[in-house]
């Protein structure tokens, strides 16, 4: 017999002593634990006031530096179609000269200048009219189709601006205005082409001009912009 089975009785004590001690010991670890996470939540704390001011400022503020960077890609965006549309016109327009030995007289006198976006240079005739560069449609040699002018315009709106009349042709910078305004130096009624035009548009933004400036002035020798 064993020196416990002798000892039976003590034995037992002794285990009754290890069990209450495993358990108490394990008892008094969960209760530690349970209280440390209690005070890890209670004493996290949230964003200051101060700290939210500071990531809202930062977001208005590259909100706007991205609105800034829309716009200004949207302006020289449309000065770009402004550009090409106008380069189109003055290759349209030599190929013109080339069949018919004259540039389209301007639609009703010389001291007027008209609007020709949305319309469609073309040769329809044997005559010179003022329809030649005034066409929705073509039925005949359509040299190019001129897009409306941009909107919006320079300076803001959305209403394109009217084209000059009551001057005198060659027309001044100061004419330019938002939109695409052909003159010549013919009237229509003289049933004759005319032999030099000027076509006055205008840019919103000098950056997007390789020639600099906004008011700009198309004519058989290039263009001039100031």
């Amino acid at each position: 017999m064993s020196k416990c089975s002798q000892q039976l009785k003590g034995c037992g004590k002794v285990f009754a002593v290890n069990r209450l001690e495993t358990v108490t010991f394990s008892s008094v670890a969960n209760e530690f634990i349970n209280k440390t996470m209690k005070i890890e939540i209670l004493t996290k704390k949230g964003f200051t006031l101060v700290e939210l001011l500071v990531v809202i400022s930062i977001i208005a503020l590259l909100s706007t530096i991205a609105a800034v960077s829309l716009g200004s890609a949207r302006t020289k965006a449309r000065d770009t179609t402004r550009i090409a549309t106008m380069k189109q016109l003055a290759t349209g327009l030599e190929q013109f000269y080339s069949d018919k030995g004259g540039y389209p007289p301007t639609n009703g006198a010389t001291t007027a200048t008209y609007a020709i976006g949305g319309n469609v240079l073309c040769a329809a005739t044997t005559r010179a009219t003022d329809t030649d560069i005034y066409k929705t449609s073509c039925v005949g040699t359509a040299y190019t189709t001129v897009p409306a002018y941009p909107i919006p315009i320079p300076g803001g709106g959305t209403t394109r601006d009217a084209c000059p009349t009551g001057g005198t042709f060659p027309w001044a910078a100061g004419s330019v205005v938002g939109n695409y305004c052909y003159g010549s130096d013919t009237a229509y009624a003289a049933g004759a082409y005319a032999t030099t035009y000027q076509i006055l548009w205008e840019l919103e933004s000098a950056s997007s001009n390789p020639l600099g400036g906004t008011r700009c002035i198309s004519s058989p020798s290039g263009v001039i912009c100031s």
